[in-house]
């Protein structure tokens, strides 16, 4: 094959590299690159580090777990989530603060309530099917005398409107705390729901038989009748400590809550009442009646209220019926004795309000109907835990058929 110079045309010997006519170099040149500096390459790596961190970090902020964090109430997604102590399910309480007497023990609950933010419905089930774990807690009480105590969130039968309750107790010598629902959900999220409990001491009046007239029935009506108008204050707590006498005729509390507290002598005779004894003040607290003897003589109601009221320590003897809870009226008892009566506790009430679930420690024994069950305010299951039932007629009669817990009960 022949080869020619690309410069003058003549003839070229094989594997020449220059032309021998024209003395010029035959190989094709190729023109320079221009040399790139170092700091630019540098910035140019820089620039792409950059970029692909923006979009780690927007992928990140996308799909990282979130906290929420609030106190009352927590918007999550299409879910309002908030805390109260009512069955208002639309308003939250950030914020409690609770009146109580200085040697008082108190339980309240704490109320979740998850509503559609959409349509305000109920939402509580398809929001907790996102959850793993929810638990409860009181923080900042490291220097109070008697600390908040809750329980864990769990459905209670007797507030079946919300999905979950923690009950709260107290005394009225807790100091301030804060109650944290956590919420830990199947995506990561951490929610954080909060409330503010304060107790705030209620003014107590106690009122004693070396001080006021109260030896008998009529003297002590008169002070109760009396003492209203001389304690103004709504809220206040009235304590009446009686001797340790029998009562001839019965009283009535029936203007305002009033507490009765009996008393023994160095005999071991109690305070007595052989007349009914009546709880009807409207709007009121729980009246309290503690180390009392009922004695009846075989018909009447020895304790009977349509306002609420507990009676602990108590005897209830030789009465048609021993006590008796009757219009709107949630009644306890606890530690007390029923004793060759018609019926021994009877609940005939339907209000919408329940305030303790025990009926523990009792002893009902000869009567015709140990516990008769017409109709119970709310669902609430009626604990009977350490209560004996010997040689009654009927030991419970419950045509209203309210739940009962009598797994820890004697029946002889």
């Amino acid at each position: 094959m022949e080869y020619k110079c690309p410069h003058c045309g003549a003839d070229l010997p094989e594997n020449a590299v220059f032309c021998p006519h024209c003395a010029k170099d035959i190989h094709a040149r190729k023109a320079a690159k221009k040399p790139v500096p170092l700091l630019k390459k540098l910035l140019l790596a820089l620039l792409a580090l950059a970029v692909l961190a923006a979009v780690g970090f927007g992928l990140w902020a996308v799909f990282a777990p979130r906290t929420y964090d609030g106190y009352g109430e927590v918007r999550y997604g299409d879910y309002q989530l908030l805390l109260t102590q009512s069955v208002d399910r639309y308003t939250p309480v950030p914020e409690l603060t609770i009146p109580g007497e200085p040697e008082g023990q108190y339980r309240v609950p704490s109320r979740l309530f998850v509503n559609d933010t959409h349509n305000g419905v109920d939402a509580s089930e398809a929001f907790l099917a996102e959850v793993v774990e929810v638990t409860a807690a009181f923080t900042g009480q490291e220097d109070s005398p008697s600390p908040f105590v809750c329980s864990q969130p769990a459905y209670n039968e007797g507030a079946p409107e919300c999905p979950l309750i923690s009950l709260i107790d107290f005394t009225g010598q807790s100091a301030p705390a804060e109650l944290v629902w956590t919420f830990h959900m199947k995506n990561g999220d951490t929610i954080s729901l909060r409330q503010i409990y304060e107790v705030v001491p209620i003014p107590v009046y106690d009122y004693y038989p070396e001080d006021y007239p109260m030896d008998t029935a009529e003297e002590l009506q008169a002070l109760i009748d009396a003492i209203p108008d001389q304690v103004t204050d709504p809220v206040a707590v009235i304590n009446l400590h009686l001797p340790p006498v029998t009562y001839a005729d019965g009283i009535t509390i029936q203007s305002r809550s009033m507490n009765l507290y009996g008393s023994a002598d160095e005999a071991g005779r109690r305070t007595t009442f052989t007349g009914p004894v009546q709880v009807v003040a409207p709007n009121s607290e729980i009246a309290y009646l503690q180390d009392i003897d009922f004695v009846g003589c075989g018909s009447g109601t020895g304790l009977s209220g349509s306002s609420p009221f507990r009676a602990t320590n108590c005897t209830f003897t030789g009465w048609d019926t021993g006590v008796l809870a009757y219009s709107t009226s949630w009644a306890n008892v606890i530690g007390c004795t029923f004793q060759n009566n018609g019926i021994g506790f009877q609940f005939d009430s339907t209000g919408e309000y329940a305030n303790h679930s025990m009926y523990n420690d009792n002893l009902f024994e000869g009567n015709d109907v140990a516990v008769q069950l017409d109709n119970v305010p709310t669902d609430v299951v009626l604990n009977f835990q350490g209560s004996v039932f010997r040689a009654n007629a009927q030991s419970i009669l419950n045509p209203c058929d309210q739940p009962l817990d009598l797994s820890q009960v004697t029946f002889e």
